[in-house]
């Protein structure tokens, strides 16, 4: 009887483990992989909750979404509180995260038992930095007193080498008049409050004859010097280049490029690595700001100070073409990136400000959208015009200081504005879906343009 009882127990004991066997391979399999779905590489304020909630995908063994799975969420610094205690149908959890007081990259974690974790990135910003998408005017100690500019150009140098890290090289243009543009350069550790570097020259060269206008700032990292370049307009534009160790003393000018007047507008120098040197500039013709169209024309160097002949690159559109020019090296994605304001047949008073993309500096892609055009705020309502932009690769955020104009009494008042914008939305239709040439026409002719 005792052994038939232990049969018995047995045979219940195996039929169990087989019926349990059958039901774990057709029921629901155990969560395998968390992956980073949305929310990912965000940028916000310390102390504040990010824009977008983080939000992760659970996979089963089988690689299917697993539902009802919990998932655990950490940081080091701040708080991630979960908008839901379990996954849903398709295996999504979300969160929101609110950043802790430290700045910078900051780091969290969506876990299950037995799965790597999914890392969040984020960057934590200080208080006083700029919000993102908003456009605003900045204000500068011009030499002249009007606070009226022109023409920004930006570099940036490593802390302590120059005094403040950033710099902005820009022209005073009060209500147009080309004998007050001559080159400044400001410095800041913010990007929207500029000031004078102490006891610097100001402005940093005044012109022999003619005028001056179009200064581009360049950092070289092997020599730790700041080259200033600008255009002087005579019968000619000549292209000279000053340098400076501290951003306080300057060079003597020398000439680097000369061509007939309107040929070389807008020079912008690209210093990608020692012994490679690209010059960007506007060949606009005879005719200048009333020609039909212009050609952007690339020039190269070894030495940043000797140039070669000038070599026409494919940029523009069928019916606006580049005005004022600022491009860059983005070694972190491997092109030059091309800042331009548009102008029309005929004119240049300016409506939009396009960004362009090129891995050989000869062939570009412009993006559909303009990154401005005018009447975003009241200074820039009736022009926009050169600009000047930096990329930074940790927050993947652009950087872009605008110039431009609005006609008042008869004149045009010059004025220079700051935005942040993300990359990713760089091409998405934030301002406007008007086309540039559907706007309504300047007020007044630019009859001399700086």
């Amino acid at each position: 009887m005792l052994l038939f009882r232990s049969c018995i127990g047995l045979a219940a004991i195996l039929l169990s483990a087989s019926l349990l066997a059958c039901a774990g391979d057709s029921g629901p399999r155990p969560p395998a992989v968390v992956r980073v779905t949305d929310g990912d590489g965000q940028v916000a304020p310390i102390g504040t909750v990010l824009p977008a909630p983080i939000v992760v995908t659970v996979l089963d063994a089988d690689g299917e979404p697993a539902a009802g799975a919990r998932v655990d969420w950490r940081t080091a610094d701040g708080r991630v509180t979960p908008e839901g205690a379990i996954t849903d149908e398709l295996g999504v959890a979300r969160a929101r995260w609110e950043l802790g007081q430290a700045e910078g990259p900051r780091t969290a974690e969506a876990t299950l038992p037995g799965a790597e974790p999914a890392v969040f990135t984020a960057i934590a910003e200080g208080l006083d930095a700029l919000p993102l998408d908003e456009l605003r005017p900045l204000a500068f100690a011009t030499y002249d007193g009007s606070g009226q500019v022109v023409h920004p150009d930006y570099a940036a140098t490593p802390a302590g080498s120059f005094g403040p890290p950033l710099h902005l090289a820009i022209t005073p243009y009060p209500f147009g008049n080309a004998a007050f543009e001559n080159p400044s350069v400001f410095e800041s550790a913010r990007k929207d409050l500029w000031s004078l570097p102490q006891d610097g020259p100001n402005p940093v060269v005044f012109p022999a004859a003619g005028y001056l206008s179009d200064p581009d700032l360049v950092y070289v990292a092997e020599l730790n010097q700041l080259w200033l370049y600008y255009r002087q307009v005579t019968s000619d534009n000549i292209v000279h280049l000053v340098r400076s160790a501290d951003g306080h003393t300057w060079s003597p000018p020398v000439e680097v490029v000369r061509a007939p007047n309107h040929r070389i507008v807008s020079p912008s120098i690209v210093y990608r690595a020692p012994g490679d040197w690209w010059m960007f500039a506007v060949d606009a013709g005879q005719s200048g700001c009333g020609g039909a169209a212009t050609v952007v024309e690339v020039r190269r160097s070894t030495d940043g100070v000797h140039w070669g002949a000038a070599v026409p690159a494919q940029l523009g559109q069928s019916d606006l073409w580049p005005w004022h020019i600022d491009v860059q090296w983005i070694p972190q994605l491997d092109r030059f990136w091309a800042l331009y304001n548009a102008k029309t047949a005929g004119g240049c008073t300016t409506p939009a400000v396009y960004l362009a993309e090129s891995t050989d500096g000869l062939a570009w892609q412009v993006l559909a959208q303009p990154v401005l055009v005018k009447g975003a705020i009241p200074e820039l309502q009736d022009i926009v015009y050169r600009s000047t932009f930096e990329y930074d690769p940790a927050t993947d955020v652009v950087t872009f200081w605008f110039s431009g104009a609005r006609y008042e009494s008869g004149r045009y008042r010059w004025s220079a504005a700051v935005e942040r914008r993300r990359r990713s939305d760089l091409d998405a239709p934030v301002r406007t879906t008007i086309y540039p040439g559907a706007l309504p026409p300047a007020p007044a002719p630019l009859d001399e343009w700086p």
